[in-house]
């Protein structure tokens, strides 16, 4: 009788596992498989919340701004002493003329003294009483100054850090870290004389009558006088626009635009144009908003004093007069615009999100004739079918992308119940009213 232990049978053992990892595979895939097809045959909701927003109704436009404009004349290596849109006097130096490039670089340095200068005198008119107010200010124009340089506002960073650095030597002052800044303002005033010394008297260009400057550097002008375009017909007026009307400030310092009005002659759709015309043949709404964007994005207020509509040519041509002026609006000369010449306030709820309900209560495919619109809202776990108003002259039809402006519940003489905040079903199988979510 032999003692050698029997050898242990590990091979059926080793395909056991491996058949019951395989059938755990098997069964995960299966459950995958099930789980996306579910989804594919009963997708599930999906809601978006009904937000407050207002929409504008807007025209698109290009067209040309006339101003009543004058030149100033001038070249050379110039140094300018007046900023785009400041408004100056008849006489008031705006820009001089350097011999080289130096003076330039002088007279840079001697501006940047002078406000040195400006800022360390306005510093020492404080007093005692003003800590908890600077020290406001100057968390204010800190945050502002983040803000700018933040947005990439470049050009208010500047503004941003002298508002910054004044309440901050204002406290310096109230605090008795610093008793006043007259010998440092001292100081500068030397460095200001000696710089005045080297920069000596450059030639002065002065305005030939009060306006507002714009510098040669920052706009141009248009090739055909304000009258000329005016008289153009909508065909014609198109044609000028991309003809490339605009022309460079070739021997001038500038322009000076006197008086503050304005106008902005356009053309844009037939279609578009019926937001403007009215059925008399005037202008259907006086007060309008003009805005050009990408250019000067706050919109000014204007008044529509022209529309013709060409239904030939399907143009419709307009002229737009502005009372309200500055530096970004007087760089230009041809722009794209947008009229806003109304304003709508209410919930957007997405346009898939509509249905239609017929009078016995089923759904129709598609808007028709007395049925009801209104969208699916969750109520708790329950879908509740919430009317919005119809469309008709009362309610018109007021769209931003692949949203619609409903009134909300509440609003005189709407029939809507949607409300702020409600969670709309955007998507769903087998809505009704009452159902199960």
């Amino acid at each position: 009788m032999s003692d050698t232990p029997e050898t242990p049978r590990r091979a059926p053992r080793a395909l056991t596992v491996l058949a019951g990892i395989a059938i755990v595979f098997l069964l995960l895939a299966g459950l995958y498989v099930g789980y996306q097809t579910m989804h594919i045959l009963f997708p599930p909701n999906t809601y978006e919340t009904a937000m407050l927003a207002t929409v504008s109704d807007t025209v698109d436009a290009e067209g040309v701004l006339l101003f009543n404009e004058s030149y100033v004349a001038g070249g050379g290596t110039l140094g300018y002493l007046a900023a785009d849109g400041e408004r100056v006097s008849a006489g008031t130096a705006v820009a001089e003329v350097y011999s080289d490039a130096s003076q330039a670089a002088l007279r840079q340095q001697l501006t940047q003294l002078g406000d040195q200068i400006d800022l360390l005198q306005k510093s020492q008119n404080v007093s005692a009483t003003q800590l908890d107010t600077m020290r406001k200010e100057r968390s204010s124009a800190l945050y502002d100054l983040m803000d700018a340089l933040d947005s990439g506002e470049y050009d208010e960073t500047e503004k941003g850090t002298e508002e910054y650095l004044l309440a901050q030597n204002k406290l310096w002052v109230i605090t008795g870290e610093v008793t006043d800044f007259s010998g440092q303002i001292a100081a500068l005033a030397d460095q200001e004389a000696s710089v005045q010394a080297q920069l000596g008297t450059p030639t002065q260009i002065t305005a030939p009558q009060t306006g507002y400057f714009i510098r040669s550097a920052s706009s141009g002008r248009l090739n055909a006088g304000a009258g000329d375009i005016l008289a153009l017909s909508a065909t014609d007026l198109k044609a000028y626009i991309e003809s490339e009307p605009e022309t460079a400030l070739d021997g001038c310092v500038g322009k000076i635009v006197s008086g503050f009005s304005w106008q902005y002659a356009g053309v844009c759709s037939a279609k578009e144009g019926q937001k403007l015309l009215g059925q008399d043949g005037k202008p259907l709404k006086k007060s309008v908003q003009i805005r050009f964007p990408g250019q000067v994005e706050t919109p000014l207020k204007a008044s529509v004093t022209e529309v013709s509509i060409d239904e030939e040519s399907g143009l419709t041509r307009f002229v737009i007069t502005c009372e309200v002026i500055n530096g970004d609006v007087l760089r230009l000369n041809k722009a794209n615009a947008q009229i806003i010449v109304g304003e709508s306030t209410g919930l957007l709820v997405p346009a898939a999100a509509v249905h239609y309900l017929k009078e016995d209560g089923s759904e129709a495919e598609t808007q028709g004739e007395n049925y009801i619109p209104g969208v699916y809202v969750k109520y708790g776990n329950l879908a509740r079918f919430c009317k919005i108003d119809p469309v008709d002259d009362a309610h018109p039809l007021v769209t931003e992308g692949d949203h619609i402006l409903v009134l909300p519940s509440g609003t005189a003489n709407s029939v809507s119940q949607v409300r702020l905040y409600d969670e709309i079903i955007v998507s769903g199988q087998n809505l009704y009213d009452g159902k199960l979510l």
